[in-house]
């Protein structure tokens, strides 16, 4: 009961935040994207299905409100909160290797987005889009993973684990 008293705000936040005010407060195209980091945070300390929701409507949300493919972010998010959980139910890692995790999980978001904008044919550079934008987003994301985590880890637990 705990955690949904906690994830709840968290997530409409995040909504909020990606929703309205990153998008005018983008520098350069680097913006974290906060719903993908509570869904990895929930993937990590709660159970998976958690993470999956927080995916799915958050990413519905933020296409409805921001982007023109609605379902885009959705499906990214999922497949983000599909692969995190697959590394932390295997190793169970320590937070310090959860930051690696989360970077992968991140990234394979961040690929199906780019590249699904790519095909509908977005006209920018690949390379200075990659390298100005997407890197300094994927570390930003994966670093807000972190507190997230803790946060909704249960008091006393080492390791991140599903109930």
């Amino acid at each position: 009961m705990r955690r949904l008293w906690i994830l709840i705000p968290i997530a409409a936040l995040a909504i909020v935040l990606d929703s309205f005010l990153l998008p005018n407060l983008s520098h350069n195209g680097i913006r974290p994207l906060f719903v993908l980091a509570v869904a990895l945070g929930a993937v990590t300390s709660t159970k998976v299905q958690d993470g999956m929701v927080i995916a799915f409507l958050g990413g519905l949300l933020t296409d409805l409100f921001t982007n023109p493919y609605l379902g885009l972010s959705a499906a990214a998010y999922l497949l983000s909160v599909v692969i995190l959980y697959g590394f932390v139910r295997k190793n169970r890692p320590k937070l310090p290797l959860l930051f690696v995790f989360a970077l992968i999980a991140c990234t394979a978001a961040e690929a199906l987005i780019f590249g699904f904008s790519m095909i509908l044919g977005a006209r920018f550079s690949i390379v200075h889009r990659l390298l100005s934008a997407t890197l300094p987003s994927l570390i930003l994301e994966s670093l807000s993973v972190l507190p997230l985590a803790a946060l909704l880890q249960p008091a006393g637990k080492g390791t991140f684990d599903r109930r």
